[in-house]
């Protein structure tokens, strides 16, 4: 659903830079300074949202998207270490198994 109203968006706005009359409007100065300032302005209250939003979660404990993301990172790594210890578990058992095997079906003398 996001992806088509995205690509609808975009189409629109394809539609829209090839109008003349908008091709003038972005070469007026004023107005690309004012389209400048309007992502500065849109910058600077996300970055401030944000610390918001993190003094916040830090204030209740709660984790934020990057110790998150560090978790789930540092969780796989175990996983996978965990995983290959098992198989060396596995397989030095198999061996064993195959020692004994061998001890007990050679013919005593």
């Amino acid at each position: 659903m996001l992806k088509k109203v995205k690509k609808a968006a975009m189409n629109q706005a394809m539609k829209l830079m090839s109008n003349p009359k908008v091709g003038k409007l972005l070469s007026d100065p004023r107005v690309m300074n004012a389209i400048t300032k309007g992502f500065e302005v849109h910058g600077q209250i996300r970055n401030s949202v944000e610390g918001k939003l993190r003094t916040l979660a830090d204030s209740l404990n709660l984790v934020s998207k990057e110790e998150l993301s560090n978790i789930t990172s540092k969780l796989n790594q175990v996983e996978t270490s965990v995983g290959d210890l098992v198989a060396k578990v596995e397989e030095v058992t198999k061996k064993r198994v195959v020692r004994k095997k061998k001890k007990t079906s050679e013919p005593k003398s």
